[in-house]
């Protein structure tokens, strides 16, 4: 891994603390990491304590400014090298007959248009110093359908083909952009979701057990390490998606 910042969004969820640990456990001293979250500062802060040369950045990643606010910080402090899309949001669910305006924009803006504008912006900058690796967090969903989830799906449909088409454009520039899918992964997010539902979903994984955050942040790291991969959108889902 090369020098300088890793800029992990959403670093204060589940899956995020365990891809910020995973790169700082990888890298050494090589990468600072400017953790990111919104509403949850403690936790964020918290796990700032545990990392050393970290800092956090709170901001709202679904507005402009929010997103402005994070590129300014994190180039405050030096140049970025790796950029991990993992904020996002799965709620509302609503039944596809019953999506809602207020849904589509709420769930587009955190799920699409904000990984979209941080790739513009946090590509050029990659571009500018002749590296970088962009990792998006998609979701088997984007391949699976699950009642409720049609808005949330569709946005991460269209991140996977966002990867592969920034991946094309930038991979000549020296900055490669990949993605990963979990399934269904122990996190608090999973925990909102129906007991008996979950018990469906686990039955239909091959491996017959729910994934662990440090599953999907090994899969992170990897796409972060092998200079040969570009476009890709890798599952971590245990066979969920076959």
């Amino acid at each position: 891994m090369a020098q300088d910042i890793a800029v992990i969004t959403g670093a204060s969820g589940g899956i995020g603390a365990a891809i910020a640990r995973k790169i700082h456990a990888r890298s050494g001293s090589d990468l600072r990491l400017a953790l990111h979250c919104h509403k949850n500062l403690g936790a964020a802060r918290k796990l700032s304590s545990d990392l050393p040369e970290s800092f956090v950045i709170q901001a709202d990643l679904a507005q402009t400014a929010g997103r402005e606010t994070l590129v300014q910080e994190v180039l405050k402090q030096g140049t970025p090298y790796v950029l991990i899309n993992c904020a996002g949001l799965s709620k509302p669910y609503e039944p596809a007959l019953d999506v809602t305006e207020a849904a589509f924009d709420v769930l587009i803006a955190a799920n699409l248009k904000a990984p979209l504008f941080l790739m513009k912006e946090f590509g050029k900058e990659m571009a500018r110093a002749g590296s970088g690796v962009i990792v998006n967090v998609s979701s088997i969903l984007a391949h699976k359908t699950l009642a409720g989830s049609a808005i949330y799906r569709a946005g991460k449909a269209a991140l996977e083909e966002l990867t592969k088409q920034f991946a094309m454009e930038l991979g000549p520039r020296g900055v490669r952009v990949n993605a990963v899918a979990p399934g269904l992964i122990r996190t608090p997010m999973a925990d909102e979701i129906p007991e008996s539902a979950r018990a469906r979903i686990v039955s239909q994984i091959s491996v017959g057990e729910m994934g662990s955050p440090d599953s999907v942040a090994e899969a992170v790291c990897h796409l972060i390490e092998n200079d040969y991969i570009n476009g890709a959108v890798i599952p971590v889902d245990g066979g969920l998606g076959l």
